[in-house]
């Protein structure tokens, strides 16, 4: 865990040990509540960990109105306006776990397209992108964003972890539900079922296996602690 609890710290490095104690602790006084057939031994440790982290994190955290809201970023402020937008988000357990399964280099050109007032062909300039692979990264982004939310949202209703539960979190936008339902079949019978060509029912398949994946992850980590 010493890495995710590093990188979720980030800020507060002489921190780490510390808070990775916490979660020894706690892991081991409630070692008794493990089930296996509700997760795996790492997801029990790592969904107690990341609570931890995150109870630290709002501890630290200074109350938004402490914070400037309109941050310059051409003036010659202190303040890190990435720094500070990144606080924010980690205030909220969703967008960490957003952060953590884009991955630093999605997350980076999101935070910038942010800060950048969604002007992408700033942002593609400065990472050596194209317009059209920020659009793709923005996408892929808001999608883990709206799948994460809502499996958050079903854990702290107590759904249980069924089928359609898990199909549920996929949002609709895209039609990745529609073919999140239907990923059993092939790449020809759902392109012929929604009148599109193969070639976008694969990519379809391969984005929707991959939300089912982070929708049924949130579920068992949120389960396990």
């Amino acid at each position: 865990m010493r890495p995710y609890v590093r990188f979720q710290l980030r800020g507060w490095p002489n921190e780490v040990d510390a808070v990775l104690q916490i979660a020894r602790e706690t892991v081991w006084h409630r070692c008794s509540t493990f089930d296996p057939e509700r997760g795996t031994p790492h997801a029990f440790a790592f969904g107690i960990t990341r609570h931890v982290v995150l109870r630290e994190i709002e501890r630290k955290y200074r109350p938004m109105d402490d914070i400037t809201v309109d941050v310059d970023v051409e003036s010659d402020s202190d303040i890190d306006p990435l720094e500070t937008m990144i606080r924010r988000f980690d205030a909220h357990r969703w967008m960490v776990l957003v952060a953590d399964y884009v991955g630093a280099s999605d997350w980076h050109v999101m935070s910038d397209l942010s800060l950048a007032n969604g002007d992408a062909e700033r942002v593609a300039e400065a990472h050596h992108l194209s317009k059209r692979s920020v659009r793709t990264i923005r996408e892929r982004v808001c999608q883990t964003a709206r799948t994460v939310l809502a499996a958050l949202a079903a854990a702290d209703a107590g759904l249980p972890m069924t089928g359609s539960v898990v199909v549920s979190c996929v949002p609709e936008i895209g039609g990745f539900r529609e073919v999140a339902e239907m990923i059993g079949d092939d790449a020809d019978t759902i392109a012929a079922t929604l009148h599109i060509h193969p070639g976008s029912a694969r990519a379809r398949i391969a984005t929707a296996k991959r939300l089912l994946m982070i929708a049924r992850d949130v579920l068992e980590l949120e389960v396990a602690a």
